[in-house]
């Protein structure tokens, strides 16, 4: 063999390398018991508060499980101290409940801990919402329900003072983004063969979230309107064939009709195209809709004073036109208020004063039915005050409490009187209100209200009391079908200097 083909230890190298003898593994595993048995007695000898601290710092829950599986004093620490540490977590990431069961320590922490585990089920599904029916779609509608009913509770859960921040808030706005909740509104079922009505509970959310859509990126698919000429003909409807209001008392919300104001104003208010929205986009942050900052409740709401807003109206000659629904192919042009003066939208200032109003003559009272009485049944069982909020109001007694304001409508002043009506919950969530509204003129020569110019509004105040949808229409016209159109209102209390009120107010 060639030197040159022999290795210095005198072995060819085309020789193949004697095989190797596996290395014991005793050592290895020695070591790495040794190292886990160190690890597992560190956390031992910590006191199950430190353990459960720990865990608290994780945030995502996959990171617990994988804490679990360190020792056994890790595994056992979660449900560990009668399961407080499921309590922990349910308060860290949710506002507090409405009401919690009865029974002793471990019996309430095991009850935060099935609640805590449900709505992370329903809320880790992957999933886009359409019509509402699927199981993932139904789970995750109750989630929404039971996030809005707590939205800044207090609780003996927590000190009782009113907080300025809702965790819940927060995961709504996330989870409706994640699940397009808000970008099928009006949509036609999207899946083959799904021909089932869009679920009642999944329009009422949507309706409750109208701050949501109404401030959505323009770019979002929220901002999209589906079948808009569907909705001009459905909002132009009369009190007569399509009233706001109904079931035997009156206190059923048309959920569907106000839904189709909402997404008809989102029309206007975030289309390019309209001239509405480059006022609208000119609006400070402020001065546009928001979120709520109170709990929901059935109780006489204490409303904002201070609200802007706009409403629509055709031709008189258009309004068969629109209501018929045949208008597709030649579509009437909606006409906004103030849009051919710099006031684009109109401003109203509200007082309430205790006690009767002022001006509230009996015309006022024919046109508008406003001192209604609630009439639904003060809740007994505890599920009942749950749905119905803690503060449900005994049946029959009269709850309306009236409101005095005015403001400028295309740089004309005006004055408005009305009256606010707590309503029942609908679908579950409560702190729904009807408003009623009469909008007149003064005399400038008489300095008395002009009553051959009144506009009568209806609407409902959305949960929260921050977002009023609704019709107008004019009392005193006769001549042909009722003259009449949508409005909306949103509070704008944020964009108002921090000056000391002493406007008497209800509480």
């Amino acid at each position: 063999m060639p030197r040159s083909l022999r290795s210095t230890t005198g072995r060819s190298r085309l020789q193949p390398k004697p095989k190797m003898q596996p290395q014991t593994k005793t050592h290895a595993h020695t070591h790495t018991r040794t190292s886990a048995h160190r690890f597992a007695r560190t956390f031992e000898i910590l006191p199950v508060e430190i353990r459960q601290l720990i865990a608290d710092y994780f945030e995502d829950d996959k990171d617990v499980a994988s804490y679990r599986l360190i020792c056994k004093s890790t595994n056992y620490s979660i449900d560990e101290d009668e399961g407080s540490f499921w309590r922990t977590q349910f308060l860290n990431s949710y506002d507090p409940p409405e009401s919690v069961p009865e029974g002793d320590r471990s019996t309430v922490n095991e009850w935060f801990k099935q609640q805590y585990q449900s709505r992370k089920r329903a809320d880790g599904h992957k999933f886009v919402f359409d019509s509402g029916n699927s199981e993932e779609e139904v789970n995750c509608l109750v989630l929404f329900k039971d996030l809005l009913i707590d939205t800044f509770n207090t609780s003996v859960c927590k000190a009782k003072k009113q907080s300025v921040h809702s965790p819940n808030m927060d995961r709504i706005e996330r989870i409706a983004k994640a699940k397009g909740l808000l970008d099928c509104v009006l949509r036609r079922p999207t899946t083959r063969g799904n021909k089932s009505p869009t679920n009642p509970a999944l329009v009422a959310i949507q309706l409750i979230l109208t701050h949501l859509s109404l401030t959505a990126p323009l770019s979002s698919k929220m901002a999209k309107v589906w079948g808009f000429p569907d909705t001009q003909a459905v909002v132009y409807l009369p009190n007569s064939s399509r009233p706001i209001f109904k079931g035997p008392t009156c206190q059923e919300v048309d959920i569907d009709w106000t839904l189709h104001v909402a997404s008809f104003f989102r029309n206007y208010l975030l289309s390019k195209q309209e001239p509405t929205h480059i006022h609208y986009e000119n609006l400070d942050r402020s001065e546009r809709p928001q979120g709520w900052t109170k709990p929901l409740s059935t109780s006489p709401l204490k409303l904002g004073k201070h609200w802007k807003g706009t409403y629509a109206y055709v031709d008189h000659d258009e309004i068969a036109q629109i209501r018929s629904g045949v208008h597709e192919d030649y579509p009437v042009q909606d006409h906004m208020c103030g849009e051919d003066t710099a006031e684009t939208f109109q401003d109203l200032r509200l007082g309430f004063p205790k006690g009767q109003l002022e001006f509230w003559p009996d015309i006022f009272e024919h046109i508008l039915k406003s001192r209604a009485k609630i009439e639904y049944r003060t809740p007994t069982t505890r599920a009942q005050k749950r749905a119905t909020g803690p503060d449900a109001l005994p049946e029959g007694e009269p709850v309306s409490f009236c409101f005095k304001g005015g403001g400028e409508d295309a740089s004309e002043k005006f004055q408005a009187s009305g009256w606010f009506n707590p309503l029942p919950p609908q679908h579950g969530i409560p702190g729904w209100h009807r408003m009623t509204m009469m909008k007149y003129y003064i005399n400038e020569s008489s300095g008395q209200p002009d009553l051959d110019s009144l506009w009568a509004y209806e609407g409902v105040v959305l949960p929260g009391g921050m977002v009023m949808l609704g019709r107008w229409w004019s009392p005193t016209f006769d001549d042909g079908p009722e003259y009449s159109g949508p409005f909306i209102f949103w509070n704008v209390d944020a964009s108002m200097p921090a000056i000391a009120d002493n406007t008497q107010t209800t509480e």
